[in-house]
């Protein structure tokens, strides 16, 4: 009698209860797949006429010649596959709910037919040369428990549905995704479907054709403490269309020869609210580094928001961007004025700019151009330095950029890259903003207006905040902190809106200093167009020194604000006003000692209502 009609025969005359804690019945199959049905969902177990044939509950049939053996085991509720340098192992409990698995060796692929209930995979093991696919038209849960895959023919990871797939990295595993050179595959690890990732442990992915990571629409990483590290990609380290979101991780980007994240348009409404295409960090802590040329870290069709989190962006290569949004930037959030923590440089130079470049920045690069808003250019690289190519700007935004709150801190070294540009606007509403940039720390052809938060801004090649709106209003000074000043001389000023009769003061602390255009555009009057407080516009103190730390004192004496220059600073046009400042004479004292105390600082150069010791006075000037 053939042995595994015979070991069925004994299993039907078996009772359940007389199994104990084995409680399933386990069909080794010759492919390395295991089917196993817990004993209590078993109806029968019967044969074809041919006796040749093993069928179980009527619906699933399996010749006994693919039969290794027929035995008992544990109640399954996981499909789990686990990988070697030579085969896969698969066990399946979902065999009769319409979900089969194929082994090929190292190659595991999982079809499921089943639309009402979602099943879990678990992956484990490693293999140097293995696939994992699954297809299936509902919604799928898999986890990576310790597992290293590696493809050399393609996707490491493949997944053909266009549902949504939880994918769990186990807490306590590392698990490893590569796939192969010059194949035809998007990514090492890739999604049809909208892809939510969670758990505490760690993904290291590296994508040899296309992208590391990618889905055909959103991908979440949900509030977690684990760690993704994209450790190479041709294209970008991550790529999806609809949104991205991450609410946790700790997600670091390296060597990616595209955009660190990059999100597109797929012109369809989201369901959960987010917009098409936007770039959403709600928490978590991203590093992200590349020296591959006219990339972005942070790069979205539609906006980009930044409610909170820790962010270090550094691009070394030509035209790279620290991010870009093709719409708005909105860095923390409106309602408190808390945000993220966010570092963002840039080195490179313009992608097509082959001219030689020097900076007079301690920590190097530059340009040997004029820049940006010069007598008759319209910013942005000046009367002499348009920027031929691509620049390495930091921020950009083809809109608007709005920071309600956070701690930022912005570098760019090159003739062209600007700090934070929002083509149409940008609005300071709050946060602490620490700019030191070659080419302007802050540019818009709209408007810009400061409404609240401390920012410094220090340019070494341009001005420091320019605005091309060319209308009253365009630098609004409304509320906050600024101290804003350019070391390059004339013509870039620390506020440069090409007519001093464009800013507008209602409010907030301003102490401005650099060039002065002088004539035309360039108006050097001692007036600006209007403010509701005292303000004085003029060219006294001649000259700043790095070693002192200068007050800015009120009519009554009192200190406003204390601030110290980065480098020699040469003022033929400077801007000082605060809500009590006064209107008459006030003063602008020196002293070598940083103040003890303060009610809001940047760094070691900017401290409001300070308690400092002077001990001289550098200017008696007249404010309006």
């Amino acid at each position: 009698m053939n042995k595994i009609l015979t070991a069925t025969m004994m299993f039907l005359a078996t009772s359940a209860s007389a199994q104990d804690s084995q409680d399933a019945l386990y069909i080794v199959m010759n492919n390395g797949v295991t089917n196993t049905i817990a004993l209590d969902n078993i109806n029968e177990i019967t044969f074809n006429e041919a006796g040749d044939k093993l069928i179980v509950n009527g619906t699933w049939s399996v010749s006994l010649d693919d039969i290794v053996e027929l035995t008992y085991g544990t109640r399954q509720s996981e499909l789990t596959v686990n990988y070697n340098d030579v085969e896969a192992r698969a066990v399946n409990p979902f065999f009769l709910d319409g979900v089969s698995v194929s082994v090929n060796g190292t190659d595991v692929i999982i079809n499921n037919e089943n639309t009402t209930d979602e099943i879990k995979t678990v992956l484990s093991g490693t293999t140097t040369n293995g696939l994992f696919q699954y297809n299936g038209t509902y919604k799928t849960s898999i986890v990576l428990n310790g597992l290293t895959l590696t493809n050399t023919r393609g996707a490491a990871i493949d997944i053909q549905c266009g549902k949504r797939i939880a994918l769990d990295i186990k807490k306590g595993t590392v698990n490893t995704l590569v796939d192969g050179k010059n194949g035809e595959q998007k990514a090492a690890l890739y999604c049809k479907g909208h892809l939510e990732i969670d758990k505490d442990g760690t993904l290291n992915v590296t994508g040899n054709t296309a992208h590391a990571i990618s889905a055909k629409e959103y991908i979440k990483l949900k509030k977690s403490d684990g760690t993704i590290n994209i450790l190479g990609a041709v294209k970008d380290g991550i790529h999806c269309k609809q949104y991205f979101l991450a609410n946790g991780f700790n997600v670091n980007i390296d060597k990616a020869g595209g955009d660190g994240i990059d999100v597109e348009l797929d012109g369809e409404a989201n369901e959960d609210g987010y917009e098409d295409g936007s770039l959403n960090i709600n928490a978590g802590t991203f590093t992200i580094t590349s020296s591959a040329d006219t990339i972005k870290g942070l790069k979205a069709d539609s906006d980009i928001n930044i409610a909170a989190g820790t962010l270090n962006i550094a691009m070394s290569g030509k035209g790279s961007m620290g991010m870009k949004a093709d719409n708005n930037i909105n860095i923390g959030l409106s309602d408190d004025s808390t945000g993220p923590a966010l570092t963002v440089s840039t080195s490179g130079s313009s992608y097509s700019d082959t001219s030689s470049s020097t900076s007079t920045f301690p920590w190097g690069g530059g340009g040997n151009r004029p820049g940006g808003g010069g007598q008759f250019g319209p910013g942005g690289g000046g009367m002499f330095g348009e920027s031929t190519g691509t620049s390495s700007k930091a921020i950009k935004a083809m809109n608007i950029v709005n920071i309600n709150g956070g701690d930022l801190t912005v570098t760019t070294q090159t003739d062209g890259a600007e700090g934070v540009e929002g083509k149409q606007g940008v609005n300071i509403n709050g946060g602490k903003l620490y700019l030191k940039c070659y080419d302007d720390c802050i540019n818009s052809g709209g408007k810009i207006f400061f409404n609240g938060g401390t920012t410094v801004c220090w340019s070494n090649g341009n001005d420091a905040i320019d605005s091309n709106a060319g209308t009253r209003g365009a630098i609004t000074i409304a509320g906050g902190n600024v101290f804003s000043y350019s070391t390059k001389g004339s013509p870039e000023e620390g506020f440069d809106c090409d007519n001093n009769s464009y800013i507008v003061v209602t409010g907030g602390i301003a102490v401005s200093a650099g060039g002065s255009q002088g004539g035309g555009m360039g108006s050097s009057s001692s007036s600006i167009g209007s403010s509701s407080q005292g303000y004085y516009l003029g060219s006294s103190p001649s000259s700043y020194s790095s070693s002192r730390y200068y007050t800015l004192c009120s009519t009554d004496g009192t200190a406003i604000c204390t601030y110290k220059f980065e480098a020699n600073c040469s003022n033929s046009l400077s801007l000082l006003t605060a809500p009590n400042l006064g209107k008459g004479n006030v003063t602008v004292k020196y002293g070598t000692s940083k103040p003890t105390a303060c009610s809001d600082s940047v760094g070691e150069v900017f401290w409001i209502n300070p308690t400092v010791t002077t001990s001289g006075t550098t200017a008696t000037i007249t404010a309006k």
